[in-house]
């Protein structure tokens, strides 16, 4: 666990327009900063070049305490940190407002709205005028994506195992295919070897055959070469068949390595969550309140992924809303549909994960009822939390 202290850094004063370094922020904020404004790669290269010894078998959470803990005291490692931060986070410090504290608030909800806000966060709290006000709030916001980000990575990464389970699956099936047709075409070009070699016979036979046998012969040989015809076409077939099993093979094949890849990118994504989640549960801070207050409206979300609709709730409850989910019809009645639609106060409707026809009547209905309908690019929670919180805006 990182070692953190309930006691607050005070930026000095005697250069206030200078910019923080990071062995000047207040240490609640390093382990916040580390895990959302650093990949592992930067992390461990830091490591690297700061010479901060290790056991050789330790976990990425090691690593990222003991950068934590060498982040609150000024030296080589909190040097480095600082370095790397600014000079990635540039653009983010350039952009930053030098205006009043309104106007560090202002950019830090776009930053939210976005779903950019490592850059931010750093420009943020290395800011040397900072109001304590604005920052607790931004340790609070901080604190509910680590929250909400890992329970969905968690989803994704359930549904990217039974996926990459029924691709085994499939692999096998077609693997166990091809070998039975291989082993069928080995039989057909074993007999036409046995047919040639029958027919070689009979053509020798023949040379020294008596003229009255010669009817009998020819018979027989174009009885022979009928068959070795039909073997022909059986053979073709079992080879065009082998040519799209190929093909079905390559398909699936495919198929795995983007479900493996998918994963492993989400696996990477949700193990730094579930640290800068671990980390935040421990410091000792209130999260800010909530950007929306939906004041009790009833909000119908019909469409998208079903995993993702206690995290919805979860968002809608936290700003004082009401949340009610429909599949659009692919597994609940759309009878039930028109009942949710008359209680709500707004809709949103994902055009990514529904189809054409029940975002249509979703559509329609609400422009007939008056009820406001909003449509999503995708049916992820950064696309919802983002049409969220620019509620309150809409209103004024």
């Amino acid at each position: 666990m990182c070692n953190l202290t309930k006691k607050r850094f005070e930026p000095p004063r005697s250069a206030p327009s200078r910019r923080l370094r990071i062995w000047e922020v207040e240490r609640r904020f390093h382990c916040a900063i580390l895990g959302t404004c650093l990949t592992l790669h930067e992390l461990h290269k830091v490591i690297r070049q700061a010479g901060i010894i290790l056991d050789p078998k330790h976990t990425d959470y090691d690593a990222h305490n003991a950068l934590v803990a060498s982040a609150g005291q000024e030296g080589r490692a909190a040097r480095l940190l600082s370095r790397l931060l600014d000079r990635k986070y540039r653009t983010p410090i350039s952009r930053l407002p030098k205006g009043d504290s309104q106007a560090l608030s202002h950019y830090w909800h776009q930053a939210l709205q976005s779903g950019d806000v490592a850059g931010p966060f750093w420009a943020l709290v290395t800011h040397p005028n900072h109001p304590s006000t604005l920052m607790q709030q931004i340790y609070g916001d901080v604190h509910m994506l680590s929250h909400l980000t890992g329970a969905a990575n968690r989803a994704d990464l359930k549904r990217l195992t039974s996926l990459e389970a029924n691709v085994a699956e499939l692999r096998e099936a077609a693997a166990h295919t091809t070998q039975q047709h291989h082993q069928q075409l080995a039989q057909k070009e074993q007999l036409i070897r046995e047919l040639e070699a029958q027919l070689l016979r009979q053509l020798s036979r023949h040379r020294v055959a008596t003229p009255s046998g010669d009817s009998e012969l020819g018979a027989q040989l174009a009885a022979t070469r009928r068959e070795l015809t039909q073997s022909l076409r059986q053979l073709e077939r079992s080879q065009r068949r082998v040519t799209s099993l190929k093909r079905r093979n390559e398909y699936l094949q495919q198929q795995l390595d983007s479900a493996q890849t998918a994963r492993q990118a989400a696996e990477a994504e949700q193990q730094a969550s579930e640290l800068v989640l671990h980390q935040l549960l421990t410091a000792d801070a209130t999260p800010g309140q909530p950007a929306t207050d939906l004041c009790g409206r009833q909000i119908v979300y019909v469409g998208g992924r079903t995993s993702l609709s206690p995290h919805f709730r979860a968002l809608v409850e936290r700003c004082r809303g009401r949340f009610e989910h429909h599949d659009g019809g692919m597994e609940e009645s759309r009878a039930n549909l028109h009942g949710l639609l008359s209680k709500a106060d707004m809709v949103f409707c994902p055009i990514d994960c529904i189809s054409h026809d029940a975002c249509l009547k979703v559509k329609r209905f609400c422009k007939q009822h008056a009820k406001a309908f909003i449509p999503l690019r995708s049916s992820g929670l950064s696309a919802f939390a983002k049409e969220l919180s620019q509620l309150n805006r809409t209103d004024t």
